[in-house]
């Protein structure tokens, strides 16, 4: 049986031809939507030209109506007076600016059929304007006549000679244009519902055509796919199995022959070189073997590294949360800017203790070197305090600055007071609250000695010098959440400084870290 034409058709022609099928059903929604918006545009200028010209007639028949009852009281009150009323004035106006619109709207009809109307609406204009202008004539002249004749009887010649059959012709010229401008402004709204009635169908019969059109392509798509997996899929779970005989099919559609012919040399190169790799993996069994107990001390030591990173961050992380929450709903300054002063402590113990973490690691690739110079181990400490002092109110914590005086000697002091600040950090961290921690320096005849208590639980164990070993630490320090990195750093400083770190058990309670560097 032949092959369908369009299986041989490579994958990216047929997504070409169904995504120019789509365009071009798009490209017609969108055609529909502008000639739709043309449409609905136009006839809502109709509708609101009809409108505009129905508040025309109404402002005019208003203007109209002044003007007619500004001319009999006139005539009532005071007999007559032959100047123009300022009604007649404003009737006047209207009617001119009545014109000049409609002359700008013949100016800027869109077509003939549109101008004759428009000019219809002249027709009308100047008939309107004939009417006042042969009433204003005759009121003119009675009213120049009115001091001859009692005024009652100018009001009665006014309304019956002069206006009336001149008044019925006005308002029957209004009404007309009132009566025009509804029945165009009903026929808008007509043809505008009938645009939108037009719009939904054929916005219906594309959305029905494009759907119709994504699942007949989808399902062609899929098709033309699936099947040559499957015999691919097929092909390599053979070859998976041991079967190393197996080829993948050669007559499959487009791109998926070259798919099938790299399979097939792989599968060659894999069957001639099968001898060869049961050699090699014979022999590097044993090295496997030994790699493998290598990697999973590594890995052992990375997850212990990463379950103590993750104990020793959780505390300030939750008091940053625990501290942002009560700032967020405190509502007095004070009670705010005691929250943030907590959070600043946290996080500043939170960088503390990434800082260790990168000094840790670079001093482990040898990367990082202390700078010796001058510096005071007094100042070093006192600064070490003063950085930590938040951590400790935040903790509920006294911190005691017992420095005294300067203790001048060769070190790098940045590293000193991250020691010391090492040591205050672990000493704040195991003190309960409204515990005091002791920061004091004191100077030897060949070191200077700064001294950190706490009261907190001690340590256990024969061997209190296992606390600065790196990961190492009590059950105490595990609740706490420490992983022993502040320790260790601490002692690597004094190490390069060529001193000396211990602790104690102090006999009220707590620990006392004593920090030794050589003057």
């Amino acid at each position: 049986m032949p092959l369908d034409p369009l299986g041989k058709r490579s994958i990216l022609r047929r997504q070409m031809i169904g995504l120019g099928v789509l365009v071009m059903l798009l490209l017609a929604a969108a055609g529909l939507a502008y000639w739709g918006m043309q449409a609905t545009m136009a006839d809502l200028r109709r509708a609101e030209h009809s409108f505009r010209q129905l508040e025309n007639a109404r402002q005019l028949e208003a203007a109209f109506n002044r003007y007619l009852a500004f001319e009999l009281m006139r005539r009532i009150d005071s007999g007559g007076d032959p100047a123009e009323s300022d009604a007649a004035a404003d009737l006047r106006g209207a009617l001119l600016m009545y014109h000049r619109r409609i002359g700008r709207e013949i100016a800027t009809a869109r077509n003939e059929e549109d101008r004759d109307q428009e000019r219809a609406e002249m027709v009308r204009a100047s008939i309107l304007s004939d009417i006042f202008e042969r009433i204003e004539t005759g009121a003119m002249i009675d009213r120049a006549r009115g001091e001859e004749f009692d005024a009652a009887v100018s009001a009665r010649n006014f309304q019956a000679r002069i206006a009336s059959g001149r008044e019925d012709a006005f308002r029957a010229v209004v009404y007309e244009i009132i009566s025009d401008e509804n029945q165009e402004a009903a026929a808008a709204f007509t043809d505008l519902e009938q645009t939108r009635n037009r719009l939904t169908q054929a916005g219906a019969l594309l959305g029905l055509l494009l759907i119709l059109a994504v699942v007949i392509f989808t399902l062609l798509f899929h098709q033309g796919l699936m099947r040559p997996i499957r015999r691919l899929a097929a092909a390599a779970a053979s070859f998976g199995a041991g079967v190393l005989s197996t080829r993948a099919p050669e007559n499959l559609p487009g791109e998926f022959a070259a798919l099938s012919e790299q399979f097939n040399h792989m599968a060659e190169r894999i069957s001639g070189e099968q001898s060869r790799l049961q050699e090699d993996v014979a022999e590097r069994t044993e090295e496997l073997a030994a790699a493998n107990t290598e990697l999973r001390r590594i890995d052992e030591t990375r997850r212990r590294f990463f379950a103590n990173i993750s104990h020793e961050l959780r505390t300030p992380v939750t008091v940053l949360l625990g501290e942002a929450q009560l700032a967020a709903r405190a509502r007095d300054p004070e009670d705010m800017h005691a929250a943030l002063e907590r959070i600043a402590a946290s996080g500043g113990f939170l960088r503390r203790r990434l800082d260790d973490l990168m000094r840790l690691a670079r001093s482990e690739d040898g990367e990082i070197s202390l700078s010796f110079a001058k510096t005071d181990l007094s100042n070093a400490a006192r600064s070490a305090v003063e950085i930590a002092g938040g951590y400790a109110a935040a903790n509920e914590v006294t911190l005691s600055d017992a420095t005294g005086d300067p203790i001048p000697l060769t070190g790098d002091g940045e590293a000193l007071r991250q020691a010391t600040l090492a040591l205050i950090d672990n000493a704040i961290k195991f003190s309960p609250p409204d515990a005091e921690v002791v920061v004091a320096t004191h100077a030897t005849r060949s070191c200077g000695v700064i001294t950190v208590s706490d009261s907190g639980p001690g340590f256990e164990g024969e061997d209190p010098q296992a606390l600065f070993d790196r990961y190492a630490q009590e059950s105490t320090g595990r609740a706490a959440g420490g992983t022993g990195l502040g320790l260790s750093i601490a002692k690597w400083i004094v190490e390069q400084h060529h001193g000396h770190i211990t602790v104690t058990n102090r006999a009220a309670g707590g620990a006392e870290f004593t920090l030794e560097i050589p003057r």
